[in-house]
């Protein structure tokens, strides 16, 4: 887990709950490992009025404290029965990437960790919280891959007086991706890299995971909102029946003449060109030896996106992995955001059900970070 707190701050680590804030919703949950598995205690949502939170950053601190406490007091399931909480960080303002560091002790990788952000990233090393580990790879590669988390100090602080003023220990925070990975990646490990694209109300994130850690993050501010808005522009409904449309029938060609359809096939589209274009940049950057194709002469390739997951409540879009699918000519799924929480085949629990938990994923993934080992 990343956390950008510097020093631990319990002799023995008590549960949290994860909290996913973002500009206008917020979600959390929390998780308990019981002898006979992990157990969903709580979960609960809400809406942030508009400009209390501006592109990731709190502007109004008090208004964000009393929709947080209100949401808190009354789950939408459950009661939470911790104080301590794992809070996510806006996806847009950080950087979270692998690193290509010589072989060296983790005391010597400090300094050339600190050099790695200072000549990466577009602000002073003093203005940035960091966070860093190792990332496990094959034998004899040559070199030591470390992936690397940053964020600037102010948003960071902004989140930590609000969840303090909330009465709320803070046990970690983690941006978005690395939450999204726990959540939906098998016991956090994948032989061949994978693309997951959290679709939001707001924003589209695009997360590589390959071999047991992120490798690149990127998010675009085109989320569901834009599109429902245009389904109310283009057909003249109101914004409910809008929303309704958009889930319901979305790309179906085959109802009412394909008119939704119609109105959000440039959408769509476009997505799928920026997807396109994210992998191809990953796949024409990431020459990393233990996770490259190698030819029958032995020489080695570029890595390959064999497999895209979708999470976020706009993945609920009626036909967008199909859309997708073909477009890509990638293999295309909805992700499950209890792989690593229930016991297969199970995706769903009472009170929470699958299309509703993808909104969730972020939530979960905290939420899985937060919990202990089973009592024996």
């Amino acid at each position: 887990m990343f956390s950008f707190l510097t020093r631990k701050i319990y002799e023995t680590e008590p549960d949290a709950f994860g909290l996913d804030l973002s500009d206008l919703s917020f979600k959390f949950a929390q998780l308990k490992r019981t002898r006979r598995g992990t157990k969903l205690v709580a979960f609960g949502f809400g809406d942030i009025p508009k400009g209390v939170m501006v592109n990731g950053e709190i502007q109004n601190e008090g208004e964000m404290i009393k929709v947080l406490a209100g949401a808190f007091a009354k789950p939408a399931y459950g009661s939470l029965t911790t104080r301590h909480v794992v809070c996510s960080l806006p996806e847009e303002h950080s950087f979270t990437r692998v690193v290509q560091l010589p072989l060296m002790k983790k005391e010597e990788a400090r300094e050339a960790v600190r050099w790695e952000i200072e000549q990466n990233i577009p602000l002073s090393i003093n203005d940035v919280y960091y966070d860093w580990q190792f990332v496990e790879t094959g034998p004899k590669i040559g070199h030591q891959d470390v992936l690397v988390s940053a964020m600037p100090k102010k948003f960071v602080d902004g989140f930590v007086s609000t969840l303090h003023t909330c009465n709320l220990s803070v046990k970690g925070l983690e941006v978005e991706s690395v939450a999204v990975s726990r959540a939906l990646v098998k016991n956090l490990a994948s032989g061949e890299p994978l693309l997951m694209v959290d679709l939001g109300a707001t924003r589209t994130s695009f997360i590589i995971f390959s071999g047991s850690a992120l490798q690149f993050t990127s998010s675009v501010p085109v989320g569901g909102n834009k599109m429902i808005e245009v389904i109310v522009q283009a057909l003249g409904v109101e914004h409910q029946e809008a929303k309704r449309l958009f889930y319901e029938v979305g790309l179906d060609a085959h109802v009412d003449g394909g008119k939704v359809r119609t109105v959000l096939e440039p959408l769509v589209r476009d997505l799928a060109e920026q997807i396109r274009n994210y992998i191809s940049f990953y796949e024409g950057h990431a020459l990393h030896e233990h996770h490259a194709r190698s030819d029958a002469a032995g020489a080695q390739g570029s890595v390959a996106i064999k497999k895209i997951l979708l999470c976020g409540g706009v993945s609920n879009l009626n036909g967008l992995n199909v859309y997708l699918a073909m477009a890509l000519k990638i293999a295309v799924e909805t992700g499950n955001p209890w792989v690593n929480i229930l016991t297969a085949p199970l995706r769903e629990v009472p009170g929470l059900s699958y299309r509703t938990s993808l909104s969730y994923t972020t939530a979960l993934g905290l939420a899985l970070s937060g919990i202990q080992k089973a009592p024996r």
